[in-house]
């Protein structure tokens, strides 16, 4: 597989498959920025924000919206952990997410 463009993932393991429906990467995966929107690719490339997913799947979240809560509440979730590992409290993470998309998504 090729090296990717993007920075990696802070969303996914590093195993190349379909972040929906767990496809190989052989069938040619796609990037897909977790927080819609033309403001928000550059932020979810910089932050990390981003999953492989398949043609298929990728078709489907934009047409139909299959999925899209739970990588948006994923992306969030994947946010807050990783900046308490970088040493912030996490009220403070997720006023950082809240600042940038002034939303929070729902997740357990």
């Amino acid at each position: 597989m090729a090296k990717s463009k993007y920075p990696p993932s802070i969303m996914e393991s590093g195993e190349a498959k379909c972040y929906l429906c767990g496809a190989p990467w052989q069938v040619g995966l796609e990037i897909h920025h977790a927080i819609p929107g033309r403001a928000n690719r550059k932020i979810c490339t910089e932050w990390g924000l981003t999953v492989h997913i398949c043609p298929k799947c990728h078709r489907d979240l934009h047409e139909e919206s299959v999925g899209y809560n739970k990588i948006k509440a994923d992306a969030q979730r994947a946010f807050i952990k990783d900046r308490m590992k970088q040493g912030y409290p996490e009220d403070v993470c997720k006023e950082m997410w809240y600042e940038r998309f002034l939303k929070f998504y729902d997740y357990d």
